[in-house]
């Protein structure tokens, strides 16, 4: 009977129940614990969210720093209004409850900075900064472990549309995609003061450098080298069988005729008036290439290839990826940057000290070449900008130069083209110990063809072209490959044509033959510059009646 009034009692009243403990004490606990548990865990998320705000952050003097230098990039301030707070990179968390206990996690590991503070060693500005690298490496490594969720809460790879990004960053997520790599592997010093190159230099500069350095004399050239990842094969088979790595080009590096040339209005011709003219070509009919020539600077092979300074060093080193690849699009920005003397790279070195007054970060260049049954002939039209007027080169108003390897034998040229022969230790360079020291390749063989084949026009009046070589040094004469080269102004228009054997000819010539693809890079020095005040190009190919889509770099050379 006792247990008939007991349930009707529970039945009848839920605070009757919680008022006499002997028949419902279980019922009053439960409840009792889940109202105390509600009212613990609101009590404690309240105190997470309110010591999240990026004003609780800053609290403490010491945060001021790294806040400063937040507001200065993207995350703080852009176009859409998006914005972060210190929380939403370290205390990030997502809408899956098990996230909670990664939450807490992070704010005890914060909590390293308060007793930093108090502790006094990271109390001012000047023991923060000695101690800012040990502090990033901590939360690299734990956003490393998290996949870089704290990125990954805004951004997706599965959600970018890479055809809308610039090439560098498209190839950049492609790559990380198939490398499994996460947004923190690359993304380091985005929000603050970057530090991530001083990784490199806590590993030992010189066995970076001797890393990504090219092979010695001593050293023989890896046997992969020649089968870089976006280079095509050598052999007519290999060629055809090539598979299209990359995209399609885009729509300014897509071969179009051209109309035909108007007629000049002066001529400044680079061989001697007795010379004979060069074989009439139809360049209308010939596919056009547009080719961004850019400011260097001093950027010398050695720092390209140099992870700790250079991003991109190790796609070029491990993938063989050529530099075209990422940074044809967007030369025309690296140009800019280290012509008026900003920083560039991860190391963010200034490439130019001394910026020239007036002088502009990059030049569209239109390139041309096609052949036929034993020459081939290259043509380069730009429109000159107007510089200053200091005159380096008095003589020479306009000098092109033209360099190429014999088919992949210069080590590295299938990625970087011509750069394989700048060092940061030439004339006029930041490491130069000899300035009459010229252009040079490392570990060169003239007998095995490990050389650069160099052609140049000058514009001075009755100057021959320039048939020579780069193997251990710089030789502007001894080649005889019956060169020919013209040059003048059409218009507002440069224009410059070479006549070249395929053949070749002597010492110091490669022969062009259509079974092998030849890497090429070529540098202009406009309006009267020397040395290294030129611009150059990035490294490309190119190969005789061998199409090859899939490879960016690359130029088909049509017989006409």
């Amino acid at each position: 009977m006792a247990d008939e009034t007991q349930k009707t009692e529970c039945k009848d009243g839920f605070f009757r129940c919680l008022l006499n403990p002997p028949k419902c004490s279980m019922l009053r606990m439960i409840v009792i614990g889940v109202i105390g548990g509600v009212i613990i865990w609101g009590g404690l998320n309240t105190g997470v969210e309110f010591t999240n705000r990026t004003e609780f952050c800053l609290s403490c003097h010491t945060m001021q720093t790294p806040y400063e230098e937040l507001k200065k990039t993207v995350h703080y301030s852009n176009r859409t209004g998006t914005t972060v707070g210190c929380a939403d990179c370290h205390v990030a968390s997502s809408k899956d409850p098990f996230d909670y206990a990664r939450k807490l996690t992070q704010k005890v590991f914060a909590s390293k900075d308060v007793i930093g503070q108090i502790m006094g060693t990271i109390d001012t500005p000047e023991k923060f900064e000695a101690y800012r690298l040990t502090m990033a490496k901590r939360v690299w490594a734990h956003m490393k472990e998290t996949d870089s969720k704290e990125c990954r809460n805004c951004h997706k790879f599965d959600k970018m549309d890479t055809t809308k990004q610039k090439d560098r960053s498209a190839v950049k997520h492609e790559g990380a995609i198939q490398d499994g790599k996460t947004c923190i592997d690359c993304h380091k010093g985005i929000a603050h003061k970057p530090v991530h190159h001083l990784l490199e230099k806590e590993q030992g500069h010189a066995a970076t450098a001797q890393e990504s350095a090219p092979p010695t004399p001593a050293q023989p050239a890896p046997a992969a080298t020649a089968k870089a990842e976006a280079a095509p094969a050598t052999t007519p088979a290999a060629a055809t069988a090539a598979p299209a790595a990359t995209p399609a080009q885009p729509a300014a590096a897509t071969a179009q005729p051209v109309k035909p040339a108007p007629k000049a209005e002066a001529v400044s011709a680079a061989a001697p008036a007795t010379a004979s003219a060069i074989t009439a070509v139809d360049w209308s009919k010939i596919p056009t290439r547009q080719i961004k020539v850019f400011y260097p600077g001093q950027a010398g092979l050695e720092w390209v290839m140099n992870k700790a300074d250079h991003s991109s060093a190790a796609d070029i080193i491990e993938k063989k990826r050529a530099c075209a690849k990422c940074h044809e699009g967007d030369a025309n920005e690296v140009g800019a940057a280290i012509v008026a003397g900003k920083p560039v790279g991860v190391s963010k070195t200034v490439m130019e000290p001394n910026p020239p007054a007036g002088k502009v970060g990059f030049i569209p260049v239109t390139f041309q070449a096609t052949h036929d049954e034993g020459k081939i002939y290259f043509r380069f039209e730009w429109v000159p900008p107007k510089n200053g007027d200091k005159k380096m080169d008095p003589k020479h108003e306009v000098k092109l130069t033209m360099m190429f390897d014999g088919g992949g034998t210069v080590e590295g040229s299938d990625q970087n083209g011509c750069w394989a022969t700048c060092h940061v230790d030439l004339r006029t360079m930041k490491e130069a110990k000899d300035e009459k020291k010229t252009k040079y390749i490392i570990g060169a063989d003239l007998a095995s063809g490990k050389f650069m084949d160099l052609i140049q026009f000058r514009s001075g009046k009755g100057e021959k072209p320039v048939d020579g070589w780069v193997d251990s040094e710089r030789h502007m004469e001894g080649g005889k490959s019956h060169l020919k080269a013209e040059g003048r102004k059409e218009g507002n228009k440069w224009v410059v044509t070479f006549e070249r054997a395929l053949a070749g000819g002597g010492k110091g010539d490669h022969a062009i033959t259509a079974d092998k693809v030849y890497n090429f890079g070529f540098a202009l020095h406009e309006d009267f510059t020397n040395a290294r005040f030129h611009y150059v190009s990035l490294g490309y190919q190119f190969g005789l009646d061998k199409p090859n889509p899939g490879v960016k770099n690359y130029i088909d050379v049509q017989k006409q």
